[in-house]
């Protein structure tokens, strides 16, 4: 196995033993792409997405796809994984006739009408094939429990389910003292890593937090001044980043931007959420787990300390939230295994 990727991870690839392949932009040179005079903050936000697909998504995809097949051309895989909005590999794959299949990461599917096409002609127009529609036609991994996959149409006639994780640990210290933490129930607090620039999010939540009788794990990402929170009490602990999956065994419920990956995460314990969104997948992830009766959700102008305990004592208070939230538990435990996944995969694709 071989994992190819942007240089930004290649030491932490490294670090866990995996064999890496550098490929792609960072996101610095992504944005050299970008016409000079435009900011794709400035369009109007009808155009951003379209504009995004094309510069960001399309050109590093296009670079991608150029690296891959040179890797391909000396070592052949037999199978490629790639994400949804990762269509580099994918056009390696479809231009050397190798089995490649799309592994969602969440409830949000891009829509095929607009963003996918727009990153797909922007692949053509650099001379390679669109891989659009070879993508579309290859198996989609979902990893989302049936019950939490959301209302937006899924394009891939052909999915297959695959049991999502909370991460892993390896047991090492986590770099915090958790001991003396005051009260029985403990909550975890993230915005993720790169929606987390908003000191006053952060300062609404612990101050609504603070009124009930729980301990807050907070991570406040690597960008982020912890001295901006304020004086923090007793019950708190911060740090840029912990393993969510050390810290959701000993939780409660999760407080969180709802992206994906600590959404599924908080699910694979059975932990009711409320989910905060700022942006990107994060309200269409938070459309689909409302439904389930597992979280509550308040939009940006809706986060204030009032609202935060209130929101946080009804999901600690009422088992409904706890109960809808071990339902998804047991529906994700009912999915199969990586393991499972790739033995059917592989005869099938061999």
């Amino acid at each position: 196995m071989r994992v190819t990727t942007g240089s930004d991870l290649a030491d932490l690839l490294a670090a866990k033993r995996i064999a890496s392949h550098v490929s792609g932009l960072t996101l610095a040179e992504s944005y050299q792409q970008m016409p000079g005079d435009v900011l794709i903050s400035k369009l109007p936000p009808e155009e951003q997405p379209i504009f995004a697909a094309q510069h960001l998504f399309g050109a590093g995809a296009v670079r991608r796809a150029r690296d891959v097949l040179d890797l391909i051309a000396d070592w052949r895989p037999d199978l490629v994984v790639h994400d949804t909005l990762e269509l580099g590999s994918a056009t390696a794959a479809v231009l050397t006739g190798i089995p490649h299949v799309t592994h969602g990461y969440g409830p949000t599917v891009p829509r095929t009408d607009e963003f996918a096409a727009a990153i797909g002609s922007t692949i053509a127009a650099a001379g390679l094939a669109d891989p659009i529609p070879e993508v579309l036609a290859a198996p989609y991994l979902d990893i989302c429990p049936p019950s939490a996959r959301g209302p937006e149409p899924n394009p891939w006639p052909t999915t297959i389910s695959l049991r999502p994780s909370a991460g892993e640990h390896d047991g090492t210290d986590l770099g915090i003292d958790l001991g003396g933490l005051p009260h029985e129930r403990t909550v975890y607090v993230t915005l993720g890593t790169i929606m987390n620039q908003n000191p006053d999010v952060f300062r609404a939540v612990l101050e609504g937090c603070s009124r009930l009788p729980v301990n807050l794990l907070v991570t406040t990402g690597p960008a982020l001044d912890p001295e901006l929170l304020g004086p923090l009490p007793a019950s708190v602990r911060t740090a840029p980043f912990l393993p969510q999956a050390a810290l959701l065994p000993i939780c409660a419920a999760v407080i969180s931007h709802a992206g994906a990956g600590t959404m599924l995460g908080a699910l694979c314990h059975g932990l009711p959420q409320l989910c905060l969104p700022q942006g990107t997948d994060q309200p269409s992830n938070t459309a689909a787990l409302l439904p389930t009766g597992a979280a509550l959700a308040l939009q940006p102008d809706e986060v204030t300390p009032d609202a935060v305990a209130d929101a946080l004592g009804r999901l600690l208070d009422d088992d409904t939230f706890r109960v809808a939230a071990e339902r998804l538990r047991r529906e994700i435990e009912a999915m199969p295994s990586a393991d499972a996944v790739l033995a059917e995969l592989l005869p099938a694709t061999g």
